[in-house]
């Protein structure tokens, strides 16, 4: 369009220019008045019957094409999906409605993109923060009745003992394994690769399982068992875990620690659970 119009100017067709630009401001108003009718429909999250005959019957009269309509679509969806994620979760009532509009709306996967990708994330881990763990296949060996929960592309790091005065603490959240409270990664995280101190000394993988936490880099493998897991501290980019003896295996560095903790965590509270009544019994 913007081509031809370029064309027109420098062969001095003023007339054709100005009927196309008219006819392009009239478009876009026609789909801005389309939208905001499409918007005033969903304030209550759900399109009936009426609304979409209305909407047609508008789409008929302001003369829409099918691409029009879904790129304003697109659009109003994204401005719901991004106004329920701003607190980087996502209910169920807001799950179920965005999953109804994306039906009505006629909208793929493919057409909403990052979109899709981030709220199925959030999906996931509102899953997980209620305990209903993935089962997905492993890359290492495991003992009979243990099952591979996560895996995820990771680098192991230590923390250098720098000989430096005032040296603090990096901020991060601590969440302790024991006990049934729901998973919550709110609160101020700093990131562990900017710090001169934490030196990543391995690639490799962490696999958390129903039993353990490992990761099996190049040069070594680290297991940590969830019987011994006693509290997890979530940083920006990473976590630590800590053993039940105040122990700590080092710092693991992943792409979405949130997610990564919240299946550690869960995992390690239902071993937990699961090993409860053999202690009993024993003592």
């Amino acid at each position: 369009m913007w081509v031809t119009l370029l064309l027109l100017l420098a062969t001095g067709s003023a007339a054709v220019l100005l009927v196309l630009l008219v006819s392009m401001i009239r478009r876009r108003r026609a789909r801005l008045i389309y939208q905001r009718r499409l918007e005033a429909a969903l304030t209550d999250g759900i399109l009936t019957d009426d609304e979409i005959a209305e909407l047609d019957s508008l789409r008929a009269e302001k003369d829409l094409s099918s691409a029009e309509v879904r790129m304003v679509a697109r659009a109003t969806y994204r401005g719901l999906l991004r106004q329920a994620l701003k607190d980087a979760r996502l209910s169920d009532d807001n799950d179920r409605t965005l999953s109804e509009l994306q039906q009505q709306l006629g909208l793929s996967e493919r057409e909403l993109g990052s979109d899709y990708e981030q709220l199925s994330r959030l999906r996931m881990l509102g899953r997980v923060e209620k305990g209903d763990l993935p089962v997905v296949d492993s890359p290492i060996p495991l003992v009979p009745h243990e099952y591979c929960h996560w895996v995820v592309q990771a680098s192991i790091a230590d923390r250098l003992d720098l000989p430096r005065p005032g040296r603090r603490e990096l901020r991060g959240i601590t969440i302790r394994v024991k006990g049934d409270r729901r998973f919550s990664a709110q609160g101020e995280r700093e990131a562990l690769r900017p710090s001169e101190d934490i030196l990543p000394n391995d690639l490799g993988i962490l696999v958390v399982t129903s039993r353990r936490t490992i990761f099996q880099g190049v040069k070594r493998t680290v297991s940590i068992p969830h019987a011994r897991l006693d509290r997890l501290v979530l940083y920006a980019d990473g976590l630590r875990p800590d053993e039940l003896n105040g122990g700590s295996r080092g710092y693991f560095l992943v792409d979405d620690a949130e997610l990564t903790a919240a299946v550690i965590v869960n995992a390690g509270r239902r071993r937990k659970r699961e090993i409860r009544p053999v202690k009993n019994r024993s003592a």
